[in-house]
């Protein structure tokens, strides 16, 4: 597919400079303040750079395992010697970032699954339940961000892994949620759409449409409350203590009551009165 001119740029970048220290690895990367995509050094512990394996997930490229071979910048950092391996190092970033992101809410430390980076997949990380692996694929054309180095998209899918012994609906509005958490951004999905999303349909904290699924639903409030509380992170510990606590198919009332139920005085008052607010009704049984 052929690349953009920012993300050419952004590649070429990676590969001949900028500051940092010794035994860190340049990728593509979303900066975590400005959200542009740019050139980064980061550390990948454990991971095996030259087949793009590690404790994130392992790599193949159409049916192959990559051959990424790397060599050392005159500042000490390492970088791949091809444009294709600094953007397959740069995903496997994004999917460390998400990992740690959801191991410091609370999340299992699940085996790396194998990642499948083949020519013609859809545009970004999806993952697969029936095989418990990813599909990666590039773009799409046109998207400020390449889906697959999303922070919140990766997450999102990260998430869903987590989450696959839950219902469909609640997994998805909590991935959906964790996204937002993760990239620090209601809206996050709308950097990796071509046109963008100018009347904030993929915008969390927007008011829903009538009408809107029950995981849009449940993700808006979780978000509204996260959002509230300035503790994204504490957020979304309670989100999957509560996704570990269903027993079956559960509305979004029952989910955030199982949220909020883990709260006391001021913090389980401010929840609530989010909750109902996001929802417009009172049947949050930790809500009365």
């Amino acid at each position: 597919m052929r690349l953009r001119t920012p993300f050419l740029a952004a590649l070429l970048a990676a590969a001949c400079g900028g500051a940092a220290a010794s035994d860190r690895v340049s990728v593509m990367g979303v900066d975590r303040l400005s959200g542009a995509l740019s050139a980064q050094e980061v550390e990948l512990p454990a991971t095996d750079l030259s087949a793009v394996r590690g404790p994130a997930g392992m790599f193949t490229v159409n049916g192959a395992s990559p051959d990424c071979s790397v060599r050392r910048k005159v500042n000490g950092a390492l970088v791949a010697r091809t444009v294709r391996c600094v953007t397959l190092l740069g995903q496997y970033a994004a999917m460390e970032r998400a990992r740690q992101f959801l191991l410091s809410a609370g999340a299992e430390a699940l085996l790396p699954a194998p990642v499948l980076a083949d020519e013609g997949a859809a545009a970004g990380l999806h993952y697969l339940p029936a095989a418990d692996a990813f599909a990666l694929g590039e773009g799409p054309e046109g998207a400020r961000v390449p889906a697959g180095l999303n922070p919140g998209g990766v997450a999102r899918e990260m998430a869903r892994r987590q989450l696959r012994g839950v219902a469909s609906e609640e997994a998805e509005g909590i991935a959906l949620f964790l996204g937002a958490a993760a990239a620090a951004d209601p809206g996050y999905l709308a950097s990796s759409e071509p046109g963008g999303d100018p009347v904030g349909h993929l915008d969390l904290s927007r008011p829903l449409p009538a009408g809107a699924p029950a995981s849009a639903v449940l993700a808006g409030a979780l978000w509204a409350w996260a959002d509230a509380s300035g503790d994204l992170v504490g957020a979304s510990r309670a989100a999957l203590a509560a996704a570990r606590a269903l027993s079956g198919a559960a509305d979004p009332a029952a989910v955030l009551s199982l949220v909020a139920d883990q709260l006391v005085g001021a913090e389980r008052d401010q929840a609530c009165a989010v909750f109902r607010a996001r929802l417009r009704a009172t049947g949050i049984s930790a809500c009365p």
